[in-house]
């Protein structure tokens, strides 16, 4: 365990799983706090002390705290020398780009998908909600852009994978317990497959296999 490392967070949430992902790719084991969104600890005191956004992840790095998981990614990735936070200007700009571009249109639309599909019904444990068609060609849409971004091309950037690669494939981590359909998009599977195969997605996949089966 990295004693001076603290990670608050929820298991099942695309932002806590992305960092969870990067904490197992650096083979770093912070002590995790788990926070139970669905019983509201993210509004209690003591936790809006850490975080006054009442949001996770949150990193506690000895003294030195940090929220926002794309932050987190940076900081953690560079800390460790990882080339999951490339060397290259340009390449850094670029993973940058997808990180801006998580945050918006694909956090709201894949984002709801995984949690719609196969958190909320495990917290509440009810049937998934169905999507209306103008969520469905949302998705279409977010989908089709990043499968032509993804064409003739292994990674999101570079010849290996980066916190880009982390960010945005952490939201596909429930693609196949939530039937996600992903069959159109040729790029995108072939690239999740080499996510699949990674020791560190396995590894964080099984975590949360073990807690949506409790």
């Amino acid at each position: 365990m990295n004693n001076d490392l603290t990670l608050y967070y929820n298991p099942l949430t695309v932002n806590s799983i992305k960092v969870v992902l990067l904490c197992n790719a650096l083979n770093i084991e912070p002590e995790y706090k788990h926070i139970q969104l669905q019983k509201a600890e993210h509004k209690s005191r003591s936790f809006l002390h850490i975080n006054p956004d009442g949001r996770v992840p949150v990193l506690l790095d000895g003294d030195f705290a940090l929220t926002e998981s794309a932050a987190i990614l940076q900081y953690l990735a560079r800390k460790y020398q990882s080339t999951l936070w490339p060397n290259e200007i340009t390449h850094q700009a670029q993973v940058l780009k997808w990180l801006f571009w998580q945050g918006n249109d694909w956090n709201k639309t894949v984002g709801a998908y995984a949690h719609q599909q196969v958190v909320l019904p495990h917290w509440r444990n009810v049937k998934p909600d169905d999507f209306s068609e103008q969520y469905l060609k949302n998705f279409e849409n977010i989908m089709s852009m990043l499968n032509h971004a993804l064409n003739g091309k292994e990674y999101l950037v570079g010849r290996h994978f980066t916190i880009a690669d982390i960010s945005l494939g952490s939201y596909l981590m429930f693609a196949e317990r939530g039937k996600m359909p992903l069959d159109q998009y040729q790029h995108i599977r072939c690239w999740l497959e080499k996510l699949k195969v990674t020791m560190w997605w396995q590894k964080t996949q099984q975590q949360l296999l073990k807690i949506l089966s409790s």
